[in-house]
């Protein structure tokens, strides 16, 4: 029997449970046409992971348009959520982790409503769902692992959170929870300075059956 040190995984959602590049690519280009923006799509993915409005401040986007822009984003993704997919094995490492008493989460720098609508739509059985609007600051800050812990009356240290960007390891690092970088995400880091890494959400279970 394993050492149960682990009591929750909290997951990133973009790029670790599901890919929705395809569905950010169309919403992003037609902001870009409806308001006249020239960073393109690739200066856009640059900074996934972080909440929108901070990566519109990142854009030098005029902070009047934010809310608009952000609307019109949020429309349009959702239209295209048919070519958003669930990766691969997530369900099955859900129900695993449900079966042998872990509890699950999703930390997110997406919008409460879209993240809602797309747990609902993939049919995800998690106890805690940490969107932006929950806390002051996103990630990279500890606040939304902080906010999970609190909730679930956990300590951060009985936590591992499953990410795929640099602000991910960050707000780990900062709340002092473990942290697994699923390397087949957005982003892969030369020089990961905190944490272990995946290649499949699946290799959670012998991770953990192993500590």
């Amino acid at each position: 029997m394993r050492n149960k040190v682990i009591n929750c995984i909290l997951f990133d959602f973009d790029g670790v449970l599901i890919d929705s590049l395809p569905a950010m690519e169309i919403a992003w280009k037609s902001v870009q046409n409806k308001f006249g923006i020239s960073n393109t799509f690739t200066d856009y993915k640059k900074y996934i992971g972080l909440p929108f409005k901070d990566i519109l401040k990142q854009l030098n986007i005029n902070k009047k348009y934010h809310e608009v822009i952000n609307e019109h984003y949020s429309k349009i993704s959702s239209q295209n959520k048919e070519l958003i997919k669930l990766n691969p094995y997530v369900n099955y490492t859900l129900d695993w982790l449900k079966g042998n008493f872990i509890k699950t989460g999703i930390v997110t720098s997406k919008d409460k409503v879209r993240t809602l609508d797309l747990i609902q739509y993939f049919q995800l059985n998690v106890e805690i769902v940490v969107t932006p609007d929950l806390t002051e600051f996103g990630k990279p800050s500890s606040q939304p692992i902080l906010l999970a812990a609190k909730n679930l009356k956990l300590n951060t240290n009985e936590i591992i959170f499953v990410g795929d960007m640099e602000s991910d390891m960050h707000c780990a690092f900062n709340a002092n929870c473990h942290y697994l970088h699923y390397k087949n995400g957005y982003q892969y880091l030369y020089h990961q300075m905190y944490g272990g890494e995946i290649n499949s959400i699946l290799e959670l279970i012998e991770y953990i059956e192993n500590i």
